[in-house]
């Protein structure tokens, strides 16, 4: 009979077992070999085995705490959102159609997405080097945030660029918005980010409603055009917050 391997589970059911904490979970035929790259999942199951043997069963953190600063928090304090006046918030039945417009025209940049092989010749690719705001504002100035320009980005670089976005909008004047065109880049980042986010694009996706949240708190409410001038900032502000789900920024309580 040939020789079985195993993958095991950790069980234990009595005294008489207690040196013996693992035991079978399925077997592996031994006509299985060892690939640096499995192609099946029992090639894969035995690839886990052998790594999982490198380590050891219970794992110790080393690290000396004690060096690190005494001030130091495991949290960032975030100031609470700008308040703007309730004529200037929108509805949630608003919310509710920006939100369901953004998910359509997503799932059509998903679409999209998975054919670029398609059609590869009408993408720009771009390059340039991270953390550059000159070629950013070069970029944004001399480009249409078209969708094959921003398809043409590396994945690397929405990030880059929507924090980049964000720094153009802190020097926005008190009682301006947002210009026509930094908004439209803005959405177009938006649309192409990739999910499950990252932990630094939902800080960048935070820093934009916040940022909005206070260009909306200077605008003047009396003025003619205000209902035009904060629709962008209150189009941000939610799909941040309902869409992306960072909900504590959201104008209004909603369901979750």
């Amino acid at each position: 009979m040939p020789q079985k391997k195993y993958v095991y589970k950790n069980h234990c059911r009595d005294e008489e077992e207690s040196d013996q904490l693992m035991s079978p979970c399925f077997q592996i035929s031994s006509a299985v070999e060892l690939k640096d790259v499995p192609t099946s999942g029992e090639e894969y199951l035995l690839k886990v085995m052998q790594e999982r043997q490198k380590y050891s069963t219970i794992t110790k953190c080393d690290k000396d705490y004690t060096k690190f600063a005494k001030n130091q928090s495991r949290f960032i304090k975030e100031e609470t959102p700008a308040q703007a006046p309730e004529r200037l918030k929108p509805t949630i039945e608003w919310q509710n159609i920006q939100v369901a417009d953004f998910s359509e025209i997503r799932m059509y940049v998903s679409r999209i997405q998975k054919k670029t092989s398609i059609w590869p010749s009408t993408l720009k690719k771009i390059q340039f080097e991270h953390n550059n705001p000159k070629g950013w504002r070069n970029f944004f100035d001399k480009n249409e945030p078209t969708l094959s320009c921003v398809l043409g980005l590396q994945y690397a670089l929405l990030d880059d660029g929507l924090e980049n976005l964000v720094q153009i909008l802190e020097e926005t004047k008190p009682g301006d918005s947002i210009g026509h065109k930094t908004g439209q880049w803005i959405y177009a980042f938006l649309a192409c980010i990739k999910q499950p986010l990252l932990s630094e694009t939902i800080s960048i996706l935070r820093s934009l409603a916040r940022r909005c949240a206070e260009i909306r708190s200077n605008l003047n409410e009396e003025e003619e055009n205000v209902i035009l001038n904060v629709a962008p900032l209150n189009i941000f502000i939610c799909l941040v917050s309902r869409y992306f789900r960072q909900y504590d920024l959201a104008d209004s309580h909603v369901e979750k």
